[in-house]
């Protein structure tokens, strides 16, 4: 049925198993500029940043519905000519099925540099289950783990205020994780192996319940320029 569901595959990641469920495309606002009279009132404006609507921020979310995803396989920068991602989340639980959000640029330019951020992590299934993404359960019951992965947006305007050159840089890669406690010991997590703990573990202890612990982690992307 027409326009019905989602229908625009804006980053090309959909696959058999990876399904899309949502998407959206919205047009990058303008900036005014106004000039005042001698009384503070516009007596004109005028508006820059994206005259043509060419430019428009865009997302996709995917369900991992079967089979298994390698995380290595999803890309920051630039997707294709005029087609960046910005940031990608995977988000894993005990109560759904894996999603995968990628958000960025359409209808820009080639970037100034062609460069790509390849994510690191494990492969993942598509089943309803949390799932470990940089991180290690020693004591407890993982239930939930989210990884979010972002590059630095660059914009250079020309004489008038409109978009001439892009560029990207800075890719970081974090995850949390939030594991409860099942015996009388705390729970407890950990970074894995390359992953450096930018927030250490946080208990939750609150009367007649399970007690919880979270934890974050982060690394920096390795950057590949063509």
């Amino acid at each position: 049925m027409a326009n019905f569901g989602a229908l625009t595959d804006h980053f090309s990641v959909a696959t058999a198993d990876l399904v899309l469920v949502d998407s959206s495309a919205i047009p990058v606002a303008q900036t005014r500029a106004d000039a005042q009279d001698e009384s503070g009132d516009i007596a004109a404006s005028d508006w820059h940043g994206n005259t043509t609507a060419g430019l428009s921020e865009a997302s996709c979310t995917y369900a991992l519905k079967s089979g298994t995803l390698d995380l290595t396989t999803l890309v920051l920068g630039q997707i294709s000519e005029g087609v960046v991602a910005l940031n990608i989340e995977v988000a894993t639980s005990n109560g759904a099925w894996p999603q995968v959000t990628v958000s960025g640029i359409t209808g820009s330019d080639a970037l100034e540099q062609v460069k790509t951020y390849a994510l690191i992590g494990p492969t993942i299934n598509g089943k309803k289950i949390a799932q470990v993404m940089g991180v290690a359960v020693t004591t407890g019951k993982l239930t939930d783990c989210n990884l979010s992965a972002s590059v630095d947006w660059a914009q250079q305007e020309d004489g008038v205020g409109e978009p001439a050159a892009y560029g990207v840089s800075g890719g970081m890669l974090s995850s949390t994780a939030t594991a409860v406690g099942v015996t009388a010991e705390a729970p407890v997590l950990a970074a894995a192996a390359t992953w450096t703990i930018s927030q250490a573990t946080s208990l939750d202890e609150p009367q007649a319940t399970w007690h919880t612990a979270s934890i974050t982690v982060e690394q920096a992307l390795v950057v590949a320029i063509a």
